[in-house]
């Protein structure tokens, strides 16, 4: 055996190691989650750190899509130009629903949110419900294909999952991606 071929098995056998290493509980994570600059909870909770790490990537997939969503709908329903302001054409039962959270954000004034525009307080079952609601606003020319809307629907159940602090295995993100992959592929090639 040469002593490139020892090297590549070595590295090979390292990295193998180090991921079921990584796997077991109680582990310290490479990743790090500091509180402070002398309270890293990797090392107090470190399966709990793990899986932080595991969910973020599906929480941060579905920040950008959200976002992505709530620009498009500021977008598409202020250019339609027959009202004063985009938000009073999203539908009535999401108007209530985002003002009842307004009003329930007044009472946490103590937090340092600031002040939040509409579409921020928009769930995702929200956003699709607007756009499908409001499709020959324009949203029609913009995404073409209203199975893309039952497509992103299928996708609410992973992010509440996500969103209260519950990891999804691979094959959902793989799902998440697709779905994903499917309206930038449409709609911002």
């Amino acid at each position: 055996m040469s002593v490139d071929s020892t090297a590549s098995l070595f590295m090979m056998l390292g990295q193998t190691a180090d991921k079921t290493v990584a796997k077991i509980d109680h582990v310290v994570p490479k990743e790090t989650l500091t509180l402070s600059d002398e309270i890293d909870l990797a090392l107090l909770a470190p399966d709990s750190v793990r899986k932080a790490v595991d969910a973020s990537l599906a929480y941060k997939l579905f920040f950008v899509f959200e976002d992505y969503l709530r620009e498009m709908i500021v977008d598409v329903l202020s250019k339609e130009g027959t009202v004063a302001n985009w938000f009073d054409l999203v539908p009535g039962d999401v108007q209530k629903e985002v003002r009842d959270m307004e009003a329930k954000e007044e009472v946490k004034s103590w937090m340092s949110l600031g002040s939040r525009d509409k579409s921020a307080l928009m769930t995702l079952p929200q956003l699709l419900k607007t756009i499908d609601e409001r499709w020959k606003e324009g949203f029609d020319d913009l995404i073409r294909d209203k199975g893309l809307i039952q497509e992103a629907r299928l996708l609410v159940h992973l992010r509440n999952t996500i969103c209260h602090m519950s990891t999804i295995p691979e094959e959902e993100l793989a799902r998440i991606k697709q779905t994903m992959r499917d309206w930038f592929r449409v709609v911002a090639p």
